[in-house]
């Protein structure tokens, strides 16, 4: 099903409707054995990302769909790298939408949108136990590139290089 979809910036008013969407899927994923995300989140970090320019809304026709966030660092994560790269975060589809691709859509978009700012990768973060999740970013293209930790999480890390996007002299990859 190829329905169109809009990805537009989000707007302080869509603060609810990103944090439903993203405690719907945390709770998709707990229910299934594999917790990614708290089950509840809270407005301020929303209101946040959305105030930076961080996070973005899909909508098919006039439904929000799904979410994700675009930063252009992750120290947290990734530590300081070369500034050649976009990260997705908290990429989440409603389940109402679930089955459409909408998923590998909006990574398709994010991959756009680093190489439109003359970036050379899109790199992202998944719970190292989660083999579903991890199989889904391989099948869409990214490669593994190791482990971060942090106290209570460890993540696999993975990256893409997106089209067009050449690697500037000396970018360092995640190892």
């Amino acid at each position: 099903m190829n329905e169109e979809l809009r990805i537009r910036q989000a707007r302080p008013g869509d603060v609810d409707v990103i944090i439903m969407i993203l405690e719907e899927a945390a709770q998709l994923a707990a229910s299934k054995g594999m917790p990614m995300w708290p089950l509840e989140f809270q407005a301020e970090p929303i209101a946040g990302g959305i105030e930076r320019g961080e996070i973005y809304l899909a909508l098919v026709g006039e439904q929000a769909a799904g979410t994700l966030t675009l930063q252009w660092s992750d120290p947290v994560v990734w530590g300081t790298m070369a500034a050649d790269t976009g990260y997705v975060h908290k990429l989440a589809i409603r389940r109402a939408f679930a089955g459409r691709q909408l998923g590998l859509r909006l990574l398709a978009w994010a991959e756009e949108a680093v190489a439109a700012a003359g970036r050379s990768f899109l790199r992202l973060d998944c719970v190292a136990t989660n083999p579903v999740l991890r199989d889904y970013y391989e099948r869409a293209g990214f490669v593994y590139r190791g482990e971060a930790h942090g106290i209570g999480w460890q993540a696999s890390l993975y990256e893409k290089q997106v089209r067009g996007g050449q690697p500037a002299p000396g970018a360092a990859t995640a190892r």
